[in-house]
C-alpha cells in the first residue's frame, strides 16, 4: 500500500548567483498532492509560485504597488504615507473666545488637508471659525489676514488641499483661531481639528 506522508516548514537562505529568498509548503508523497509549493521572490522581489514536479507551471504574482519598498520578507524600507495629525479639541465659550490647535510631528511631515468637527450649541453660537494657520514660524498663508477655517476644512469639500510647507521633527503646525461672532450667555462651539498629511515613515 503507497505510504502517504506531508511536509510543512519554512525556508530561509540565499543563494550566491540568484539570491533566492522564501518559504516551502507542501505535501510529499504519491498521489495528486505530491510535490512541494514553493513560494519565493525574485530580483525585483516579486512572489513566484510552483510546484516542483512541475517546474513548466511557474506563476509570477505581482506585489501591490504600496509593497513595492519591501526590500526582503519582513524588511521595509522608508516610505512616505498619508497620515492624519491630531491637532487637538476645544470649547469656545463666552470666557473663552480665541484657542490655538497644535500638533508637533515627529517624524518629516508635509500637511495637506485640514478636517473639521463642529458642533453648536445656542442661539449665539453662529459665529465661523477663523485661523491663522503656522508650520513652525512660517505663516501658510498668502497674506496675514485670518481664513475660514471652517470652509477650507469642511469634510465635504471635494478636492480641497493644499501643499504646505515641510515640517521636520519636532515642529509644531499650528491654527490660531478666534470666532467671527461673540458667544454670551452658555452658548458653545466645540471644535476638533485634524490635519492629514505625508509622512515619512
Amino acid at each position: 500500500m503507497a505510504r502517504r506522508f506531508e511536509v510543512i516548514g519554512d525556508v530561509m537562505g540565499q543563494d550566491d548567483d540568484d539570491g533566492v529568498q522564501g518559504d516551502v509548503m507542501g505535501y510529499g508523497g504519491p498521489g495528486p498532492r505530491s510535490g512541494v509549493q514553493v513560494l519565493g521572490y525574485d530580483e525585483e522581489g516579486n512572489a513566484v509560485v510552483g510546484r516542483k514536479h512541475a517546474p513548466g507551471n511557474l506563476v509570477r504574482v505581482h506585489k501591490p504597488d504600496w509593497r513595492q519598498s519591501q526590500l526582503a520578507p519582513g524588511v521595509i524600507a522608508p516610505d512616505q504615507g498619508l497620515l492624519t495629525l491630531p491637532m487637538g479639541s476645544f470649547t469656545f465659550t463666552a470666557s473663552a473666545q480665541t484657542n490655538t490647535f497644535q500638533g508637533q510631528v515627529q517624524k518629516p511631515f508635509r500637511g495637506e488637508r485640514w478636517l473639521i468637527r463642529v458642533v453648536r450649541t445656542g442661539t449665539t453660537a453662529t459665529g465661523t471659525i477663523l485661523a491663522q494657520i503656522f508650520v513652525g514660524t512660517d505663516l501658510a498663508q498668502l497674506d496675514v489676514a485670518a481664513i475660514d477655517l471652517e470652509s477650507l476644512a469642511n469634510p465635504n469639500a471635494f478636492g480641497v488641499r493644499l501643499t504646505m510647507k515641510p515640517a521636520q521633527p519636532g515642529v509644531f503646525i499650528r491654527a490660531i483661531t478666534s470666532l467671527s461672532v461673540v458667544l454670551t450667555t452658555t452658548d458653545t462651539i466645540a471644535v476638533t481639528l485634524q490635519l492629514l498629511g505625508r509622512n515619512i515613515h
